[in-house]
């Protein structure tokens, strides 16, 4: 037996999300709003039936599945390959101050060019393969039905961008949940970005 169900999940907010700023490497903590939205979360998930937590080393991420991991009675492992793209000298800006500050270089990676590494950091070729390479460990090693994925929404995008020919039209909010099912040797999602634990 192998995993069936994946739940990939954003961290909470943290002020840099709120101010649109680009975190990447940097170790940013959840606001008082991101540790809210993550004990909101961590309550819904009671409903979920989760074998395993994994998440980013990344503090937001690791905050975030912190919640998670008590509220459910259950350990957090630390994956490294699940961290947030690095956006080396981009990181602490916002795009229209990396534009401003770094016009060349911004150029670039707006292009999506995958091979593209922004100075100091990581092309999404690098995530696409550490990302992939995490996914198939967690998910064909281990005798569990469902497991969550706490991270973020960079190298989550990077990622099912390179499992799916089209992906919805729709942001990753933060602890917003994307479900995938494996239905015989494929993965299906079932559910994108969703918030069903946010206050009506």
């Amino acid at each position: 037996m192998s995993v069936k169900k994946v739940l990939f999940i954003r961290h909470g907010q943290t002020d840099f999300n709120r101010e649109r700023r680009l975190q990447g490497a940097m170790p940013v903590p959840l606001n008082d709003c991101g540790r809210a939205q993550s004990r909101s979360l961590a309550e819904y998930l009671t409903t979920v039936s989760i074998d395993a937590i994994y998440t980013s080393p990344r503090s937001r991420a690791l905050e975030t599945a912190a919640i998670i991991g008590e509220i459910l009675r259950q350990p957090v492992r630390q994956d490294e390959r699940l961290a947030e793209i690095a956006f080396g000298d981009f990181e602490g800006h916002t795009f229209a101050e990396v534009e401003a500050r770094f016009p060349r270089a911004y150029r670039k990676w707006v292009t999506g060019y995958r091979l593209y590494q922004v100075p100091g950091g990581e092309s999404r070729l690098d995530v696409q393969r550490r990302m992939q390479a995490a996914w198939d460990d967690i998910t064909s090693k281990y005798d569990i039905e469902t497991v969550a994925m706490v991270g973020h929404s960079s190298a989550m995008m990077i990622l099912l961008a390179s499992m799916y020919a089209q992906l919805p039209d729709k942001p990753m909010k933060n602890t917003s949940i994307t479900t995938l099912v494996r239905f015989e040797d494929i993965w299906q999602i079932s559910a994108f970005a969703e918030m069903p634990h946010e206050a009506k």
